[in-house]
């Protein structure tokens, strides 16, 4: 297919003056776009920037909006010119257009969304995102742009019955302890400004791109199919009871009403609605494969969290460390690395080195089922509740008491990575893969690579819903290029490494997730279960794609993230 190549980006930035109204034409224009920014914060200084980018028009007559990386590239090189009263005025030729805008406020002459500065787009609809504006024979008008900032975690410690927010080593930390009550309100109250910002930036703007397609789709689903069980439903009602004592403005402009009990579980089961890119990656190694390294023949395993990459970074921004305590019997404690309000997680480790983390996967057809139990808590749940001592006949068994009524675990499809110490057990890690009408459970060498003490997952099933005589086709479908490539990058390393005898440590582990990751990574984790340590790699802040595994890494003893005040270990 031919394209025809975009007409370079029309650049223009605002400044607010109190006295004076100049506008600085561009070349060969014809028309003119005006219209108002708006800004959501109080108290900010600074002008306002605003530029329009052409979109890139097919031969079939399709036209495309800018990615990402085209956005933040041009919010680092605006022309200017001078506005008054918050008024914007564009000339531009006849076209399509997507509208940008931002506020400057430490006047440097480009968008920090590590400050945070203000950052919106002309959109129809009321938490969308990028709509198009199409320049025809006639000036266009009332092109209203909504500035908006997450509010990042404070730099103090912060207390509360139940909880300590705290920073370590540079990365926040919420530590919770108590029952269900305690650890719920702790987390609703110190943290509740991030809850809003992530469901508002990412479930509502980012994932699902307007407020009408969340409340007449997915929060209608959340609240007509599910079965929560009555431990998640104590506690996220207690995270909502913290949230309204915080004093923090739980106001959601996009909905016109404040954050909800249902908000709160759209955020624990924002996987549900498979939306979103799914592009991550997961290895395992152990025994022969990680002798002479520094794991030193024990439990590897490395993890790229992949996709949620919403414009103005609050997956990377908001990145929380939990240190879980619960006081119920027989709980165990347990990490999970996660987002605010997360009561459930698809990224943790407990404190037997159970390891336990989830990739999206593909699912077989067939019709919305009822009685799901979003996979994020049954996740969850084995991390509170099962140990170093799991099998995959035992994972089986004890996931199974969370079936949906048409008897899979999963509403979509998933694949979940279970990892332990190895102290020479026939399966110290294995992969569960299911949908929400089945699932099968395969150990190493079932699949390529079939090699030993090894496994690999990317985001299409190897055994469930696979014919062995096909294996690169899941449900009769080809599963996306991504998903194939990531996997058979990833093996073909293990399979150069296994020929020339090279062992897997951590370095090699980082070097596997740097090969499978593609500029949508916001954060990437190592663990080595049989040292009860884990490795944290978040991207960046810059105006730039996320590559967490090529930055900088920070390692945490798991004991190192439950430190309290008044005990030996510090937050230093």
């Amino acid at each position: 297919m031919r394209i025809v190549k975009a007409q370079p980006a029309l650049l223009l930035l605002l400044i607010v003056c109190s006295e004076s109204y100049a506008a600085i034409a561009m070349e060969a224009v014809s028309r003119t776009l005006t219209g108002s920014i708006l800004v959501e914060q109080q108290g900010f200084s600074g002008p306002l920037c605003v530029w329009a980018m052409r979109q890139q028009v097919l031969a079939t007559g399709q036209n495309l909006t800018p990615t990402k990386q085209e956005i933040f590239a041009a919010s680092q090189s605006a022309k200017m010119v001078k506005a008054a009263n918050g008024k914007y005025s564009l000339q531009l030729e006849e076209g399509t257009y997507s509208v940008f805008a931002y506020a400057d406020t430490n006047q440097n002459g480009r968008w920090d969304p590590d400050v945070p500065e203000p950052f919106g787009s002309y959109t129809k609809k009321s938490g969308g995102c990028f709509d198009s504006v199409v320049i025809g024979e006639l000036n266009t008008s009332g092109l209203d742009i909504n500035l908006k900032a997450p509010k990042h975690f404070p730099t103090e410690r912060r207390s509360a019955p139940g909880g300590t927010f705290t920073r370590i080593k540079g990365y926040p930390v919420l530590q919770l302890s108590g029952d269900a009550r305690a650890r719920g309100f702790a987390h609703g109250k110190l943290v509740a400004a991030q809850i809003v910002d992530f469901f508002r930036f990412y479930i509502l703007e980012d994932k699902l791109r307007s407020a009408g397609a969340y409340e007449d789709g997915f929060a209608k689903f959340l609240n007509s199919h599910f079965a929560y069980p009555e431990p998640f439903v104590a506690e996220c009602e207690a995270v909502i009871d913290g949230m309204k004592a915080s004093g923090a403005d739980l106001h959601i402009q996009e909905l016109a009403r404040d954050f909800s009990l249902t908000d709160l579980y759209a955020i624990n089961g924002y996987i549900e609605t498979r939306a979103m890119r799914s592009s991550c990656t997961q290895f395992a190694a152990w025994g022969p494969r990680t002798e002479s390294t520094d794991v030193d023949g024990g439990m590897v395993t490395g993890r790229n969290m992949d996709g949620e990459i919403d414009i103005r970074k609050v997956t990377v921004s908001h990145f929380l460390i939990y240190a879980v305590e619960p006081s119920e019997v027989g709980q165990k404690r347990y990490i999970s690395m996660m987002w605010p309000g997360f009561v459930a997680t698809i990224s943790g480790i407990n404190e037997d080195g159970l390891y336990a983390m989830e990739n999206a996967g593909l699912t077989g057809p067939g019709d919305v089922v009822d009685g799901l139990v979003p996979i994020a808590w049954t996740m969850r749940e084995t991390l509170a509740k099962l140990g170093s001592d799991i099998t995959p006949a035992s994972l089986q068994r004890f996931v199974d008491r969370y079936d949906n009524l048409a008897g899979g675990v999963s509403g979509p499809g998933c694949i979940l990575l279970f990892a332990t110490p190895f102290v020479g057990q026939k399966h110290p890690a294995f992969v569960f893969e299911g949908d929400r009408f089945g699932d099968a459970i395969r150990t190493d060498g079932e699949v390529k690579p079939h090699l030993p003490n090894v496994l690999v997952c990317s985001n299409h099933h190897q055994k469930y819903g696979v014919d062995l005589k096909k294996p690169d086709v899941v449900f009769d479908k080809t599963p996306s290029f991504s998903s194939l490539w990531r996997y058979e990058s990833g093996m073909h390393k293990l399979e150069a490494w296994d020929r020339i005898d090279r062992r897997v440590g951590t370095q090699e582990m980082r070097e596997l997730l740097q090969t499978v990751a593609h500029g949508a990574t916001e954060y990437s984790i190592i663990t080595r279960p049989n040292k009860l340590e884990f490795d944290v790699a978040v991207a960046s802040m810059k105006p730039e794609l996320w590559d967490a595994p090529y930055c900088s890494w920070t390692t945490f003893a798991f004991e190192e993230v439950f430190w309290k005040q008044g005990s030996e270990k510090s937050n230093k």
